[in-house]
């Protein structure tokens, strides 16, 4: 009997799907032993989930790695990823060339230090370095598309910078063939959005719609990028995305020419009624449009928009990490902070939100109500949202 029942159970066993095996852990034995949560995030998240979206393919994933942990000097991880993307598909020249354009974009140190680790993965799988050396005595390119637009200013204030700019960078760098176009603005945003580099990432994520990468890589990529740069620097990157988006147009083709180190706008106007879109469902109660959105340059990291609330409309619950100004420029509203009675908004009324206060705000039930929100960030983020304002919590000052 015991034996009939061993048999069984084997034969169970290897009946089991595939998804239902046990799978092999990729964190390594320090991380299981001393972070146990982290090992399960890395496998079930990052590699039981991310690395095999098909958004993006693994080559393309390991670009993006690679040129993450180049560009912030993360050498300890750069072996395991570089046997990785060679695996995945990327040419040893192209290894090559994506270090030659990180060292660019930032600094020499980081691509010296990283060529120590690449040498050695070179060496232990044979790859040619003779092979290299012939590659990389191919010219680049003399004519083509012009890649960036001269940038006066630059000329008149830094010109042998300006020189440099025009002549290596886009004269003879990214004419280069051993990184294809699409994959030279692959490896620039990726560490552009790495480094935080917000003023020079959209126009490189412009030029990347040029160059051939799409929309959705762009976005899949700094999804990927947030578990190897940090959740802040993906969610600003992802937002300056979004922006660069809507300077292009519906085929994707780019409508602004990419310019680096371009000047800062003295002033923006934004225009009242400018591209609007439907507040988020999870966010709100009822007909809300969210318009002329807009945010500050430098570093004064301020976002805002005008929302206009059809009567019966409100937020849910929420807060913001440092605050926020509303400024009511139609109808009537109500707002509450929890703990307070609810009180009355009105045309012209300004409230100030003190940081993480948890609260709510939206038009009357017979009345609509208009107010421009203005919030600065922190670490990406202008608002914490909470659960929906219930029927028995929405009502005016009693």
């Amino acid at each position: 009997m015991k034996f009939r029942v061993t048999v069984v159970l084997a034969g169970l066993a290897l009946a089991l799907p595939a998804q239902a095996q046990v799978r092999r852990s990729i964190a390594p034995k320090s991380m299981q032993a001393i972070a146990p949560a982290l090992a399960d995030y890395t496998d079930d998240v990052l590699f039981g989930d991310v690395w095999i979206r098909p958004e993006l393919s693994p080559r393309d994933r390991s670009l993006v790695t690679l040129s993450v942990l180049i560009a912030t000097g993360k050498s300890a991880q750069l072996a395991g990823h570089l046997n990785r993307g060679l695996s995945n598909g990327l040419k040893p020249a192209e290894v090559s060339g994506m270090v030659t354009q990180l060292a660019f974009y930032t600094g020499w140190p980081n691509a010296v230090s990283a060529l120590s680790v690449i040498e050695e993965v070179f060496v232990e799988r044979k790859i040619d370095m003779a092979a290299l050396r012939a590659a990389a005595a191919v010219p680049a390119a003399k004519t083509g598309p012009r890649l960036r637009e001269p940038n006066p200013q630059m000329t008149a204030a830094a010109p042998k910078f300006e020189e440099l700019t025009a002549n290596v960078i886009y004269g003879s760098l990214w004419r280069r063939p051993d990184l294809s176009p699409r994959d030279r603005s692959l490896v620039t945003i990726a560490a552009a959005a790495a480094g935080g580099d917000d003023t020079q990432l959209a126009s490189h994520i412009r030029l990347g719609l040029t160059n051939g990468l799409t929309k959705p890589e762009i976005i899949e990529a700094l999804t990927h990028l947030a578990f190897y740069a940090g959740w802040p620097k993906a969610n600003s990157a992802i937002r300056i995305a979004i922006a660069a988006f809507a300077d292009t147009g519906k085929d994707g083709a780019d409508t602004a020419k990419p310019v680096d180190a371009a000047p800062t706008p003295k002033l923006t106007v934004t225009h009242p009624g400018k591209d609007p879109t439907a507040a988020p469902a999870s966010n709100f109660t009822g007909s809300t449009t969210m318009t002329s959105r807009f945010e500050s340059t430098g570093d004064a990291q301020l976002r805002g928009s005008t929302a206009t609330f059809a009567p019966g409309a409100h937020t849910n619950w929420h807060s913001h990490p440092l605050g926020q100004v509303l400024i009511v420029t139609a109808g009537h509203g109500w707002v509450q902070a929890d703990g307070d009675a609810v009180r009355e908004i009105n045309v012209g009324d300004v409230v100030w939100t003190a940081p993480n206060v948890r609260h709510w705000h939206g038009a009357t039930r017979t009345s609509s109500m208009s107010h421009t929100a203005i919030s600065p960030a922190k670490d990406g983020e202008t608002a914490t949202w909470m659960e929906p304002v219930s029927d028995v919590q929405y009502h005016g000052p009693r």
